[in-house]
């Protein structure tokens, strides 16, 4: 079977991801802040669209690290939902160290780095 055979048509994609973009909106809204389980099924379904079509992961594991790292600048919302979102940027940034195959990916994922070490440098922008 060819790779292109594989890969999920535009409309099946859009099925695909439509769950998933709708958890990334609650996420990022801090909807449900009294459940951090979000986030990993959020991480969870990233995984599952990678999957299906790897010439997409890049793009769908830059976004979930994007997505948490503004939820966790956000000082709108609950400082314990901030503190879930950063902790579980591990996650999609090991994701994405093992995608970098150019000089374009490997310079973001130095700015995501950057984005994440910015918040060990100035510990109070958790307090509202």
């Amino acid at each position: 079977m060819s790779r292109s055979s594989s890969r999920p048509s535009p409309a099946r994609w859009a099925a695909l991801t439509d769950p998933w973009l709708r958890l990334g909106m609650c996420i990022r809204l801090g909807l449900y802040p009294d459940d951090p389980g979000l986030i990993r099924i959020h991480l969870d379904l990233a995984d599952q669209l990678a999957a299906r079509d790897a010439c997409r992961a890049w793009h769908v594991h830059d976004r979930c690290l994007s997505l948490l790292l503004d939820s966790a600048g956000d000082v709108m919302l609950p400082v314990a939902w901030r503190m879930s979102c950063l902790a579980s940027c591990s996650r999609p940034m090991s994701r994405l160290g093992s995608l970098v195959g150019d000089d374009a990916s490997a310079a973001r994922l130095q700015t995501l780095s950057r984005r994440l070490a910015a918040f060990s440098d100035s510990p109070l922008r958790f307090m509202p």
